[in-house]
This record gives structure tokens, C-alpha cells and sequence, in this order.
């Protein structure tokens, strides 16, 4: 049974729960947060009453004895804990993403994993959200042909009179560059869908040319184009990753940050509809585009007739927490019978590159190409983010 602390108890900690709970081979043992009637108030919610509470975290890895660790703090914390967690002996650890707000700090913390032998995982669970998976396996054989390109679709609305959603407040610690590292859609939520194009398309991204809208709330409308890399005899494969943001659109709740992705073959065109609001997650009820034949989970357009795939899936499975518990399993299988996580510490750097890319293009308004983002240009000082782009309302 694998000893698991958790460091940070946002709201994000409870989706990275869920894998943990009722989980034969690993055990919520420890906690670790600043306020401790909110920590036993953590504990108590999800039934925890074995575990410890702790302020500090370093006092949690010297007395817990963990194997594993999910740290899910602010970006600009990972850094030095992922690295004491790593010479405090814990041999798996979860990175929430992105892992750094600087490659130079990516490298430090691959290196300090490698040296203490910790496997590190950067957190991400897109890619094992059922509908994905889906969809890859229809890729994978040949159902759209060779692909030639990806586009993914985020949009972002506020019902109006609502209060800005927790993460977007100018208050918040994802608003300012200093922690954050980069913009809060762009370059966090971005993570993942540079992660999603990189993953469907299997290669890596070689040149960015992005334009992020300077004068609005948030860094949307931002509009990312990509190449990836291809080798000799092999066609050019592009991404677009546009990111709107709708603050008068009329939602069924408070908050919605939604996803479609188009993906074009040389035989077809796939379209992934709906990510987080789909299924039954009762933080979007009242939305009825996954009840809809309109918006099918999966649509394929082939040889001129259209299919659809997965129109019998459970609102249960459909729920968004599915990939959450399914990429904490992933990483549990990992440590106890070897493999390598999804993703490993140099692919969390690329997939970090691409995001600092996006802001450095908008920044000088250019394309970057990927060669240009490294830890030698960061410490040299010609690579430097100025701005995250958002202009938050203060309250």
C-alpha cells in the first residue's frame, strides 16, 4: 500500500482526491496546508480520519514516511518542493502543471529527481479522459488518415452579473506574473491543450506564432498557430489553439471553460465535442449541449457520410472527474510495477516551452521558434515573459 501526502488543498485538490479514495494500493496517510481548520475540515469531508494534518511540508516528509506525493500548490511553490520531496526520499511525485515558472527551474527539479531516484510525474489529465481516449484510438486506426492538423477551441463565459470565478480574480495568485509565471488561460489551462495537440498529433512543435489580446481581462481572445515537427517524406502538420472569453454569454451557471476540437486527416474530419461540461457534473447542470444529438461526444465526416461515436456513454463516465481518477491509477501502476508516467518531468519542460513560447511571440510579435526557448537564453536574460496579459478588474 503506497503512502500518499497531498501539499495544497484548493480546489483542485478535490478532483486529485478521487483516485485515492477506496484505491486498494494507495492511502492518503498526510496533508499539508497553511490553515489547519480548513486542512481537518479537508480530512473530514472525504473521511480521512487516519491521516495527519501539517502546516509545513518539510515536517511532513520527515515524519510521514510517504511514497508518493501530489503537490498542488501555486506555480511558483513546485520548484523547491517538488525538489525537497525528492531528497527527502519520497519516490513518486505528482507535479501539478506547469511544473516551473522557469526551464531553469524545470531542469533543477528533473535533476534533483534523477539524482534521489524519484520518478516525477507533471500532472495532466486530459489525455485520459474517456472521450479522448476515443477518439485516439479511431486516429490510431487510420479512420481519418495521415493527420494533417488540430485545432483546439476554448471558450470561456460568465453569466452576467456573476461574480469573476475564484481563478480569475485579480486577487488571485494565478493573476499575478510573478507567480503564475505566465497568463491564466494561455499559460496554465494552455498547458493542456498544448499537451492535447502534441498527444493527437505524436510530435513536437517546432515553430509558434501567437497574438493575445493586450487590452482585455484575461489573456483571450488569444489566437496560438503551430508546426510541429515532421520528418523527410512526411506532409506538414499544424495546430491552431484559440482561447475566446464571452463575459455577457448567457450560462446555466456561474462559470464555464469549455473545449471542441477539430482534428483534420487526409481521409476525414474529427470533431471532439464538449470536455469538463459534459456528463453529470453537478457544477454544470442545466446545460443541455451534452443531452444533444447535435453535439455528439465524437462526430467523423468520411467518404461523405458523417458518424458518430459514443452517444451511449454514461453521464457518469462522461463526467470530467473520470480522467482525474483515471491519470492518478495511471501513475499508482507506474510505481508499483515500473513504466513511465504520463507526463515525465523533460516532456512537462516541452510541453512548459510551448506555453512561454505563445507569450514571448505575442510579446515581440513574431514567430518564435522553439529552438529560441531554452534555460541557456533564460539565464543569458533574451528570454524573459514581460507581461501576462490581463487586465483583471479589481474589486
Amino acid at each position: 500500500m503506497l503512502r500518499v501526502g497531498v501539499i495544497g488543498l484548493g480546489a483542485i485538490s478535490h478532483e486529485n482526491v478521487l483516485g485515492y479514495l477506496d484505491s486498494p494500493d494507495a492511502q492518503i496517510v498526510a496533508v499539508c496546508n497553511r490553515n489547519r481548520e480548513t486542512g481537518l475540515s479537508w480530512l473530514h469531508q472525504y473521511s480521512l480520519t487516519e491521516a495527519e494534518h501539517f502546516t509545513d511540508y518539510r515536517e511532513m516528509f520527515s515524519k510521514a514516511r510517504l511514497d508518493l506525493v501530489e503537490i498542488l500548490t501555486p506555480h511558483h511553490l513546485h520548484h523547491e518542493q517538488a525538489i525537497a520531496a525528492a531528497e527527502a526520499g519520497v519516490r513518486g511525485i505528482s507535479l501539478q502543471k506547469p511544473m516551473a515558472n522557469s526551464l531553469v527551474e524545470c531542469d533543477q527539479i528533473i535533476a534533483a529527481c534523477a539524482k534521489h531516484d524519484a520518478v516525477l510525474k507533471v500532472y495532466d489529465n486530459f489525455v485520459f479522459y474517456p472521450v479522448y481516449v476515443k477518439a485516439k484510438q479511431l486516429i490510431d486506426e487510420g479512420l481519418i488518415g495521415e493527420l494533417m492538423s488540430i485545432r483546439v477551441n476554448t471558450m470561456a463565459g460568465l453569466a452576467e452579473g456573476a461574480a469573476w470565478p475564484w481563478c480569475f480574480q485579480a486577487d488571485s495568485w494565478r493573476a499575478d506574473l510573478k507567480t503564475g509565471g505566465t497568463g491564466p488561460l494561455v499559460g496554465d489551462d494552455g498547458f493542456h491543450k498544448f499537451s492535447l495537440a502534441r498527444w493527437f498529433m505524436e510530435s513536437d512543435l517546432e515553430k509558434i506564432g501567437a497574438w493575445i489580446d493586450a487590452e482585455t481581462p484575461l489573456d483571450a481572445p488569444a489566437f496560438i498557430r503551430g508546426k510541429f515537427k515532421t520528418p523527410p517524406g512526411k506532409g506538414p502538420k499544424y495546430a491552431q489553439i484559440d482561447f475566446s472569453f464571452s463575459p455577457r454569454m448567457a450560462l446555466p451557471c456561474d462559470f464555464w471553460l469549455e473545449d471542441f476540437v477539430e482534428i483534420v486527416g487526409e481521409r476525414g474530419i474529427m470533431w471532439v465535442n464538449l470536455c469538463s461540461a459534459a456528463g453529470d457534473r453537478k457544477m454544470f447542470a442545466g446545460n443541455q449541449m451534452s443531452e444533444s444529438a447535435v453535439f455528439p461526444p465524437i462526430a467523423v465526416f468520411v467518404e461523405g457520410k458523417v458518424t458518430s461515436y459514443l452517444q451511449d456513454i454514461s453521464p457518469a463516465e462522461r463526467n470530467w472527474s473520470t480522467s482525474f481518477v483515471a491519470s492518478t491509477k495511471h501513475f499508482i501502476q507506474v510505481l508499483q510495477q515500473g513504466g513511465e508516467p504520463v507526463y515525465t518531468g523533460e516532456e512537462g519542460k516541452e510541453i512548459t516551452r510551448y506555453a512561454m513560447a505563445a507569450f514571448i511571440s505575442a510579446q515581440k510579435r513574431r514567430d518564435v521558434m522553439l529552438d529560441e526557448i531554452t534555460s541557456e537564453a533564460e539565464q543569458a536574460g533574451s528570454l524573459k515573459i514581460e507581461s501576462n496579459f490581463c487586465n483583471l478588474p479589481r474589486s
